[in-house]
């Protein structure tokens, strides 16, 4: 034995030696006293009374603690059940406190005021479709019962069928702007998206316009050939509706201007009629929002423009000053 020596608190003695090996090395032993394994054995016994006095505390503080958690929860669920089991559900929900929980409970109320607000728009469009939809219907029901009614002379019967014939059309473009509006706002799924000439189709489109308003100048130009990425046939009716509207104001002139600026395809359409009212500005691409005179305009038009710009990722402004026509700038990102 070389020597032993005590631990700390001198409740462990320990002893070691080293013993030479015949050609070479030593083998080192190291041996603990009893007051060393009696230490062990009390520290054992120490050990398991101290888990169990912590146990007991351990799991009060874990239920305690979940308690605290899920009763929070609890509330917004049985809360949100019954906003979600009314007819109407209105209203927000409990704020409940400032931590994860109550931050949890305002981006429900924020979604509520969202899916709200989408609620009152689709009750507004629905009741301006209806009104839309009555004139027409009641022109073709009141013609048909009078000319199924017999004894209409061929002038009245002429006129009758100008009116059927009219009605019908109407209710065809409502009918059309209303499919192709709710595709758009839905973000146009599942239809093919391709870089295509931005120019080359306003070009198209101006020429079509021509045609149907040849009291008007068509002033076109466009600045090389920006290649947004989207659905061509979308952003020709998207045209085809500014051109529209801009035709139907305009006095002697519309202006059409294509050009690249940025990483940006923009197209600007101005026409020189009266202009916008400032209190109108706000209202331009609202659904059945129009100026026009009664049955030349759907109100559909300028949200549609609205509705394609924003699926391409894009944007639409306008500007006008009164007695100095409106001018429409619409931004697509390019391909």
């Amino acid at each position: 034995v070389i020597g032993c020596r005590t631990s700390v608190g001198s409740k462990l003695l320990v002893c070691h030696a080293v013993h030479p090996l015949t050609g070479g090395g030593f083998v080192y032993v190291q041996q603990t006293s009893r007051r060393a394994l009696r230490a062990l054995y009390d520290s054992r016994f120490q050990l398991i009374r101290l888990v169990l006095l912590l146990l007991p505390v351990g799991l009060g503080f874990a239920w305690w603690m979940a308690g605290r958690i899920v009763r929070p929860l609890e509330a917004l669920q049985e809360e949100a059940m019954r906003k979600a089991a009314s007819p109407r559900p209105e209203g927000t929900l409990a704020p409940q406190g400032m931590d994860e929980v109550g931050d949890l409970s305002r981006a429900f109320n924020t979604l509520l005021a969202k899916l709200d607000d989408r609620r009152r728009d689709n009750e507004r469009f629905l009741a301006d479709l209806v009104h839309e939809f009555k004139t027409p219907v009641s022109t073709v029901s009141a013609c048909s019962e009078t000319l199924a009614s017999g004894g209409v002379g061929e002038a009245r019967a002429a006129r009758l069928s100008r009116m059927l014939r009219d009605a019908s059309t109407r209710l065809d473009a409502l009918v059309s702007q209303f499919l192709e509006l709710a595709r758009a706002e839905a973000g146009m799924p599942g239809e093919k998206r391709a870089p295509f000439d931005l120019s080359a189709l306003a070009r198209g489109v101006v020429a079509a316009q021509s045609l149907l308003h040849p009291h008007l100048v068509f002033d076109v130009s466009c600045a090389g050939s920006p290649q947004p990425h989207g659905v061509e046939a979308r952003v020709e009716s998207l045209l085809r509706n500014l051109l529209d509207n801009a035709a139907s104001f305009a006095s002697q002139r519309v202006i059409v201007r294509v050009s690249v600026e940025g990483r940006e395809a923009v197209v600007r359409v101005a026409d020189d009629g009266p202009g916008i009212a400032p209190g109108d500005l706000a209202q331009v691409f609202d659904r059945f929002f129009t100026t026009r005179e009664r049955n030349r305009g759907s109100g559909l038009g300028l949200a549609l423009v609205r509705a394609v710009a924003e699926a391409h990722d894009g944007t639409v402004v306008v500007s006008s000053v009164p007695g100095q026509g409106a001018a429409f700038v619409v931004r697509l990102p390019l391909g």
